[in-house]
């Protein structure tokens, strides 16, 4: 069996969300866009953990910059 070739951009449609994850040379750039919502997120990641709800980075992506302080602290 041979494994396919690494990808360099993965597109994931679940329900109205959208995921676009670009390969970069030390992690990926994320996009997540909601039918609803528009963009829920934008922006660096190094672990796929990063993107999960209730997370630091997407809690201040989404606006509660308490999180963002919490991150920084």
């Amino acid at each position: 069996m041979r494994w396919p070739e690494a990808a360099d951009e993965i597109v994931v449609r679940d329900g109205h969300l959208t995921i676009n994850l670009y390969k970069l040379s030390d992690g990926w750039y994320a996009l997540i866009e909601s039918a609803y919502e528009g963009r829920v997120f934008e922006g660096r990641v190094t672990e796929m953990s990063g993107l999960l709800a209730g997370h630091p980075a997407v809690s201040a992506a989404a606006g509660d910059g308490e999180a963002a302080e919490e991150e920084t602290s």
